[in-house]
């Protein structure tokens, strides 16, 4: 069960458009899909035993409510910065959604 006073953090989901410019070449933008609150977690000795693949890239982890329209072609805004998405998880409830990400270098 998520706690409202965990959510304290404010993430800016975003996804991919595309639109084409004045030379017919293909530009990618992102626009923002919804602003939601976040609690920040640490990386737990379960996260770190499975550090392979997407997940050993991930930099930072946010617990949000379940959101069944996120996916791993998104990225989102946390403080300025933008965090690619390299993982998700469901809590075991189904009442929350746990978001890797690594910044955007």
């Amino acid at each position: 069960m998520i706690k409202a006073g965990d959510l304290n953090q404010r993430l800016a989901l975003e996804t991919k458009t595309f639109t084409e410019n004045s030379f017919g070449e293909r530009e990618d933008s992102w626009q923002t899909l919804a602003t939601v609150w976040a609690a920040k977690r640490l990386f737990s000795q379960k996260d770190i035993a499975k550090q392979s693949g997407e997940l050993a890239q991930a930099e930072v982890k946010f617990l949000i409510r379940y959101r069944s329209d996120v996916t791993s072609d998104m990225r989102f805004q946390y403080k300025g910065e933008a965090y690619y998405i390299t993982a998700l998880e469901e809590t075991l409830d189904d009442t929350g959604l746990i978001i890797f990400g690594r910044k955007n270098r």
